[in-house]
């Protein structure tokens, strides 16, 4: 295993940034919960995961975050994909219901 030697201020400056961000991001998240804002949370988790990534560039290097970043895409996409498809599915079936309810009340 390679050693780095952390620059302790560049490390410090990195975590402070993304605490901050990590502030920020949540109150936006909870904004668009309270909006009924449905379906986002695998992009909340890419934009979360992607924003601390790049947030340690400054301390590991960019080369050791883009092999990091290749890692979380290999295992990361197939997630995205099935939170969509299960989400859509999801909603289909709750206006297919709600119009089943409807039709029902309307006999």
């Amino acid at each position: 295993m390679k050693e780095i030697a952390v620059n302790w201020l560049v490390f410090g400056v990195s975590l402070t940034s993304l605490l901050l961000f990590g502030i920020l991001y949540s109150i936006l998240i909870r904004w668009g919960s309270k909006k009924a804002v449905e379906g986002q949370t695998a992009w909340a988790v890419v934009v979360g995961v992607t924003v601390t990534l790049l947030g340690m560039i400054p301390t590991f290097g960019l080369m050791t975050i883009a092999l990091i970043f290749a890692g979380f895409a290999a295992s990361g996409i197939p997630m995205i994909v099935e939170y969509i498809l299960r989400v859509h599915k999801a909603q289909q079936t709750d206006k297919e219901n709600a119009k089943g309810i409807a039709k029902d009340l309307l006999q």
